[in-house]
């Protein structure tokens, strides 16, 4: 038997154990572009999420400066006026997310 003969049966029969391969990848319902697709959407869904991750995130850090503002503003009256408050109500610092 001469090489292109052996190198012959050899893609065919590869070619005939990965037909069923190919044909679930290229199946619409279930192959690679159904895969695609239901990515896409999710890549969409994500995106938005992390949109409205950020705002809210920028959304706190200036409700924490206002408030730090306030507490601050809070803070003087108090110790002018003479009043003594308990820590559990006084704001503790904010920490860093690392």
């Amino acid at each position: 038997m001469d090489e292109n003969r052996l190198k012959a049966i050899v893609e065919e029969v590869v070619n005939k154990a990965i037909e069923p391969i190919n044909q679930r990848l290229d199946d619409p319902d279930n192959g690679l572009a159904a895969i695609k697709s239901q990515l896409d959407a999710a890549s969409a869904g994500v995106a938005t999420i992390e949109q409205k991750i950020n705002a809210y995130g920028d959304m706190y850090k200036i409700n924490d400066s206002n408030i730090r503002k306030v507490e601050e503003r809070v803070e003087t009256l108090e110790e002018d006026s003479g009043v003594n408050v308990p820590p559990e109500l006084r704001l503790e610092p904010l920490t860093e997310a690392a």
